[in-house]
């Protein structure tokens, strides 16, 4: 019976900070919502990392029971420590993800941030993402859906508990995966949003979701299409066409905004994929000249002898690894 009343005065205490916290909600302000668990000096800490001055803004935390209601499972409210700040844009901006301090955030990438964001149904917005100390990250997220509610978005829990078993997937498969040289988690990131579209598409076309066979011939394509055609596991592939089912049974999937968000994300991964060669381009392009009569002579030389095709995919093989290395120096400091 205690245990039961101290239950009802919990919910009922947390049902008041709430209610009072949305009456003092400046809905023309941006918001700073900081994991409950931080003291004074590590909310300093994640105000230096955005930038802001935290007096400008909505203040506002996340505990245990936000991260329950909005994710469904729970955890104490002393691992609530990643914090974000949201910033409302105009329609049609879509949504926008940086994490202020990578090396802190060990777990969640930009672009799963977005793409759980979008699974959950906002829109115009840019997010910065902040910790003082290495977390997972996912009390940030559970920030962002909060701050949606207190400026009057309804959120619906389906969505947003969908969108952290997708992060959950996403996130082991690539742990599952991170040493195969041949897997790439930005490429998954692009490969999840093709089929969503896909899945978008068909239901669009047909009035019902895909059946599973069709999900798994769009995970395939999609795999394809990101250049990792047989480099994810049996067990990978059911976890994802597992997610994906439960994916297509939300409601708005074909909204216009969804598909426009999704195809931003898309080209914004595929724009930064290419960004290693623009901050590059003129080491590479040296080293190419450098070395043309070389590659010349062993082109020739290989023609001559019948190894012209051996010699060639050599080559790409050296250049794809020399690549790869750089990305992932670059890839270490930016995510």
């Amino acid at each position: 019976m205690k245990k039961k009343i101290f239950g009802l005065v919990l919910s009922f205490s947390i049902i008041l900070s709430n209610v009072a916290y949305a009456v003092g909600f400046d809905k023309d302000k941006d918001d700073v919502i900081y994991g409950v668990a931080l003291n004074d000096q590590q909310r300093k800490i994640v105000d230096n990392a955005v930038e802001i001055n935290s007096e400008d803004f909505n203040v506002g935390t996340v505990n245990g029971a936000d991260l329950e209601k909005y994710l469904g499972y729970g955890t104490s409210d002393s691992n609530m420590i990643s914090s974000i700040v949201v910033k409302r844009l105009e329609k049609g901006s879509g949504i926008r993800v940086m994490i202020k301090t990578p090396g802190n955030i060990n777990q969640i990438t930009e672009a799963q941030y977005t793409n759980a964001a979008i699974t959950a149904g906002l829109t115009d917005a840019e997010i910065f993402v902040a910790s003082p100390k290495p977390v997972t990250g996912e009390s940030a997220l559970v920030g962002v859906y909060k701050s949606e509610e207190l400026h009057g978005t309804k959120l619906d829990p389906q969505r947003t508990k969908t969108a952290q078993k997708e992060l959950k997937t996403v996130i082991e498969v690539s742990k599952e995966n991170e040493s195969n040289p041949n897997f790439d988690s930005k490429k998954l990131d692009r490969a999840v949003i093709e089929v969503k579209e896909k899945l978008a598409d068909y239901k669009e076309k047909n009035g019902q979701t895909a059946p599973e066979d069709k999900i798994l011939v769009f995970v395939l394509n999609a795999l394809e299409n990101v250049d990792m055609k047989d480099v994810l596991s049996d067990e990978n592939l059911n976890s994802l066409i597992t997610y994906f089912k439960s994916y297509q049974d939300l409601s708005g999937i074909t909204n216009p905004e969804v598909r426009d968000n999704l195809f931003k994300l898309a080209k914004d991964i595929g724009g930064k994929a290419g960004k290693f060669y623009e901050d590059n381009k003129e080491s590479i392009d040296k080293f190419a000249k450098d070395n043309k009569e070389n590659f010349e002579k062993i082109a020739k030389d290989a023609k001559d002898s019948g190894l012209l095709d051996k010699v060639i995919n050599f080559l790409k093989d050296v250049v794809n690894s020399i690549i790869k290395v750089f990305s992932k120096d670059s890839d270490s400091s930016n995510n």
